[in-house]
Formats: structure tokens, C-alpha cells, sequence
């Protein structure tokens, strides 16, 4: 498995020991090692980019799951995001093929999917749709295009599943995904936008990768989410599991570039990356809304939205994201209490 140290990642290897699979992972060497403390699993050195990394990673595996992705919005040019995907996922495929692994599952994205400016419902059959979309996106189209592609040439089965919003623990470098939670925590506005998401939790992301392994067909990809609902829903959502107040302000489209704009120039004069960018403000008026039907046909069955976000919001209380003055206002959802209670337990067994 590669990507095992991000927020899917993370989560996939948890469900994979806990199916009682042997788990091998492929690292970096200077990568944040804190979400496999503790389990299980046999590490390997390497890097996506260098073919020569794989072969030990990937001999003797049934499956490979390419998690390995850089999901962010800002840090890295599009040439960089683009090569990372495409490149990577032809030398996990290639590696693949020659250790005679049976299958392949690529973590693409809902955002293949494009999204739309009324609240539509999509499907895996949807027509890429964005009228200015990130180098993020784009990386994510290339790359699912290239694994498909790629797979029918090499005569190795590929399966890509497609997360929506995912959100939850192990997350340690604050994927965008939980970043909206503490954004929204930490704006003293509490602003709200006029668009909308699907949110899933990312243990169910997990589960839904060991579905598309397991029983899915070659050659398809399965949307990986849970419920649709306007930001508006969204951040209420987080007040009231929070005990706290909002939203409180709706900015429409020109109003979320203008201050991402401003924080992006904050950040590079300070040297750190910005709360929110200008790619993350055009999206955030448009509704990334998804239907997983074709994956629950598989027994894909995910929590609620509100349950996704009282794991992620208890996780993320306890890592230092939320500033000591908010977090001394907050009165917590017994879901959140209940998360957090399992989190801990999880992390001292």
C-alpha cells in the first residue's frame, strides 16, 4: 500500500489488520511516521517516482492499493501534482503486473467527477464539468485516465474508488478535508458558503476500498461518499456538535476569493500556508453533491454525515489545531464525547 501515512491511508491500514490482512507499506524516508505507530505492519523505504523502490514493496502481494496523492491546494505546481499522479501510478501499475498481484485499486476522487452550480446529484457516469478547475483536480483526472489506460495495456485488473470529502482521525498533517472543520472553528464570523458537499467518513472510505478490492468489477470506479448537504448544513452541523454559534455570515462567490486572495498573500509573506486558497474559494460555490448506489450494491453502508464529523471534530480537538480560546467555549455533542472516547481507546491498545 502507498499513502498509508495520509488521512485515507491511515485509515485503509487500520481496516485491513482489522480483516486480518498482512499489511506491507511503502514509506518515504522522511515521512510522518505517527499514524503507524504501533501496528502491525512491514514498512518499506521508497518512492512512487523511482521504479527500482517498488519491486521489493510490491513482490509477493495479491493486492495494491495506490493511496500515495498529494491532496492539497497549495506548495506544489501543477506540473508537480500532475507528475506525481500519472508517473506514480504507472510504476505501481508496472510494478504490479510483474509480482503477478491480482489488483490493482487506485484513490481517485469525486472531483473526476466534475461538480455543478445547482444542487445535482452525480453519479460515477457524470461528465467532467468545471469551468476553472485546480491543479489538484486536474492531477486526479489525469491520473485516473492514465491507471485505466495503463492497466488494459500491462493485462492488470485496475479498480478506482472515488472519496468525497473525507473526514476523521490519524490525519496528522491536516488534510483539506478536516481543515474546513477548523476553519470554520477558528473564524470568528463563523462564515458559511453557498455551495455544497458531500461529506463521508474516512473509515468508511476504508471500508469502501476493501468492497472495491474484494467485489468490484475491473475497469469501474465507484464513488465513495455519504451525504449531500450545502456548507450552510455543514457548518451548523459542527456548531451544534461543538456547543458554539454559527453560521453566521454567507459569503457568495466574490466575497470567498477576495479573502482567500488576502490570505494567500498573508501566507507568503509569513512563510506558511494559507488557511484557505483561491482554488478552495471557487469551489466553494459549487455543489460537489454524489451518489454512491454503485458501491452499495457491494454492502457499502456509510454513518451519517453528523457522525462523520463528531469523529473528525473529536480527533481534532485533541492536536492543538483549535486556538485555547475557542476551544474554552466549546460544549461538546454527546456524539463528539463518545468518538473521543473511542479514539483514545483505540490509541492506548
Amino acid at each position: 500500500m502507498t499513502g498509508a501515512t495520509g488521512i485515507v491511508g491511515s485509515n485503509l491500514v487500520r481496516a485491513l489488520l482489522a480483516a486480518s490482512y498482512d499489511v506491507r507499506v511503502l514509506v518515504r524516508p522522511k515521512s510522518d511516521l505517527r499514524s503507524l505507530v504501533s501496528l502491525p505492519v512491514e514498512r518499506c523505504e521508497g518512492d512512487v517516482l523511482q521504479p527500482t523502490d517498488l519491486h521489493a514493496a510490491v513482490a509477493g502481494c495479491t493486492l495494491v492499493f495506490h493511496a500515495a496523492a498529494v491532496f492539497a491546494y497549495w506548495g506544489q505546481t501543477a506540473e508537480e501534482q500532475r507528475d506525481l499522479a500519472v508517473r506514480g501510478t504507472r510504476n505501481i501499475l508496472a510494478a504490479a503486473q510483474q509480482a503477478g498481484a491480482q489488483r490493482v485499486v487506485i484513490t481517485s476522487s469525486s472531483v473526476v467527477l466534475g461538480s455543478r452550480t445547482t444542487r445535482q446529484v452525480l453519479d460515477e457516469t457524470a461528465s467532467f464539468e468545471e469551468p476553472d478547475p485546480s491543479a489538484y483536480t486536474l492531477s486526479k483526472v489525469c491520473q485516473e485516465k492514465a491507471a485505466f489506460a495503463i492497466g488494459a495495456e500491462l493485462g492488470i485488473e485496475v479498480v478506482a474508488v472515488c472519496p468525497t470529502l473525507a473526514v476523521g482521525p490519524f490525519d496528522y498533517r491536516l488534510s483539506p478535508s478536516n481543515a474546513t472543520i477548523v476553519n470554520y472553528l477558528n473564524d470568528p464570523y463563523r462564515c458559511t458558503f453557498i455551495g455544497g458537499c458531500n461529506i463521508v467518513a474516512a473509515r468508511d472510505v476504508a471500508t469502501g476500498h476493501m468492497l472495491a478490492a474484494e467485489r468490484g468489477t475491473a475497469g469501474t470506479r465507484y464513488v465513495l461518499g455519504a451525504e449531500n448537504l450545502a456548507w450552510q448544513e455543514v457548518h451548523a452541523l459542527i456548531s451544534e456538535l461543538t456547543g458554539t454559534f454559527g453560521p453566521s455570515l454567507t459569503l457568495n462567490h466574490t466575497a470567498t476569493y477576495l479573502a482567500a486572495a488576502a490570505a494567500e498573500v498573508s501566507a507568503r509573506l509569513a512563510g506558511t500556508r494559507p488557511l484557505v486558497t483561491r482554488d478552495e474559494a471557487k469551489m466553494s460555490a459549487r455543489f460537489y453533491w454524489y451518489c454512491h448506489e454503485r458501491i452499495a450494491k457491494l454492502g457499502y453502508a456509510p454513518m451519517s454525515a453528523r457522525l462523520a464529523l463528531a469523529e473528525a471534530v473529536a480527533w481534532l480537538l485533541g492536536r492543538s489545531y483549535i486556538t485555547d480560546s475557542v476551544m474554552e467555549r466549546l460544549a461538546l455533542a454527546p456524539e463528539v464525547v463518545a468518538a473521543r472516547a473511542r479514539l483514545v481507546a483505540l490509541e492506548t491498545t
